[in-house]
């Protein structure tokens, strides 16, 4: 059984903090929970901790919320899921790159694009029009697509 843990006020700050850095990302009203190994999922239902705490204990607490985010000691990523929450699409103004009609049906079929950046970070988040398509991985010359297989256009 997963164990999860209620971030309190302070720990919510510095997650909020990094992912302002990474995307402009400042300000949310949710429950941050804690998953897993370095999992943060938001929670902005009506049930209170201790009934998500009951529930946790009966069933995979990969239910509760929407994950947001991934924080490692390199650098904190948002969740591909978490980008078109409108209370977040609309926070993310920074680290973003613009790519072609072209580029975008590639990269949702999974592919690498073949783009350079001058993003001084190490993901970046990937933008076709209005859309936000998912967060890459710089690595020199490419960036390395994360579009979950199961969301990926066939």
């Amino acid at each position: 059984m997963t164990l999860i843990e209620f971030l309190d006020k302070t720990k919510k700050n510095k997650i909020l903090a990094k992912l302002d850095e990474f995307c402009g990302v400042s300000k949310l009203n949710h429950l941050f929970i804690k998953s897993g190994k370095d999992k943060i999922r938001i929670f902005s239902g009506s049930l209170s901790k201790d009934e998500l705490n009951e529930i946790s204990q009966k069933i995979h607490v990969e239910l509760i919320g929407s994950r947001i985010a991934n924080i490692d000691s390199e650098e904190t990523r948002i969740a591909f899921d978490a980008i078109n929450i409108p209370e977040i699409k609309s926070q993310i103004k920074e680290n973003i790159i613009e790519i072609t009609d072209e580029q975008a049906e590639k990269w949702m079929t999974g592919e690498d694009l073949q783009i350079e950046t001058n993003s001084n970070k190490k993901y970046i988040v990937i933008k076709n029009k209005d859309d936000l398509l998912g967060v890459g991985k710089i690595q020199g010359t490419f960036i390395k697509n994360y579009v979950p297989k199961e969301r990926r256009v066939r």
